[in-house]
């Protein structure tokens, strides 16, 4: 019964684990298969369960959280709609989305850091007050928050920044691809023309 047992545990764990390869592989495309492998459906998963964990804890209301959701949900199906057959994407989305998700992932960061509430302490008011579990008694741990939050801020500026830069590097590519191309076409023309030339003289 014991041999039984542990031979059907075994069996279930290796299922378990051969599913969950299987589900990984359909979410990122592999490096070689004609795009950049993502993680994108990953991303979605994670930012729907911050908004429901924000919600609970009271950090988020309603109609921030329908919000978030709506965002998130356009975001994947604007990712669905830009897959190429064989679910990848292209370079240039793929870095569009990481910035959008980027920028998702800061605004959800953001509303739950500032509305998430703490209760008071016992005596909040009056000469037997203690310290209260939101710092606002405390001038070291209203410091510490402080700078907590001028972190975040930094963070999310720095990467604005980043994102900025990459949606222009973007922009001049696809920009001066077709200029490239135009100048080679021209560069081939004068080159077969100054053959030409040469076979007239050649011939005079």
């Amino acid at each position: 019964m014991v041999k039984r047992a542990l031979s059907a545990g075994m069996f279930g764990l290796i299922t378990c684990l051969l599913l969950n390869s299987a589900a990984l592989a359909q979410d990122a495309p592999a490096a070689g298969s004609g795009g950049a492998a993502d993680n994108l459906n990953a991303r979605i998963h994670r930012q729907l369960e911050r908004i429901n964990h924000g919600v609970k804890l009271g950090a988020i209301n309603a109609d921030q959280a329908n919000k978030l959701r709506a965002s998130v949900q356009s975001l994947q199906n604007q990712v669905a709609a830009k897959r190429q057959p064989d679910g990848s994407l292209k370079k240039e989305d793929l870095t569009q989305f990481e910035n959008l998700f980027n920028q998702n992932s800061n605004m959800i960061h953001s509303l739950v850091g500032a509305g998430e509430r703490k209760p008071d302490g016992g005596n909040a008011l009056g000469p037997g007050w203690t310290a209260g579990k939101d710092g606002a008694q405390n001038p070291n741990s209203l410091l510490k928050e402080m700078k907590i939050e001028n972190r975040r801020e930094l963070r999310q500026e720095r990467q604005a920044i980043e994102q900025k830069i990459e949606q222009q590097q973007l922009d001049y590519e696809h920009k001066m691809i077709p200029e490239l191309a135009n100048q080679k076409k021209a560069i081939l023309n004068g080159k077969q023309q100054l053959k030409d030339i040469r076979k007239e003289q050649n011939a005079n």
